[in-house]
């Protein structure tokens, strides 16, 4: 979907690496350091030519979370807010969708999901990953 003027309303977010088929989360690795950041250091950033791209596995380990009770008067339910540890070294913050009455266990293991929309956005959330996957 484009807007008005041809311009695409929701442009590629910095955290989206699509360039091996299935979109994963993007990272930048500090190329002295070795030490990552999330989300990927955009290309335009002054800072750039000191990182470089890193694609992030598509499974972490939940290493902290809490549970946000929205006010009743919402309507919206319960929903968890967690840090995920991925292999390549970084934490990242987002949402954990849970089956009903599931609880967050530290440790557990997550999988990052990317949602698009019909109208060109994008996010991701971490869901249960099954345990007998490598």
């Amino acid at each position: 979907m484009e807007g008005p003027n041809g311009e695409n309303p929701h442009p590629e977010p910095s955290w989206l690496d699509r360039s091996n088929g299935a979109p994963r989360l993007a990272a930048s690795r500090h190329r002295e350091t070795g030490r990552c950041v999330f989300p990927r250091v955009p290309a335009a950033s002054p800072a750039a030519a000191r990182y470089e791209p890193v694609t992030l596995s598509s499974h972490a380990r939940l290493y902290s979370h809490t549970v946000i009770h929205p006010n009743p008067k919402t309507g919206q339910a319960p929903f968890a807010l967690v840090y995920a540890d991925f292999p390549e070294g970084v934490r990242v913050f987002g949402r954990l969708d849970l089956p009903e009455g599931a609880r967050p266990s530290i440790g557990a293991r997550l999988e990052a999901v990317i949602d698009e929309s019909a109208d060109g956005s994008a996010h991701y959330v971490f869901v249960p990953a099954e345990e007998a996957v490598p």
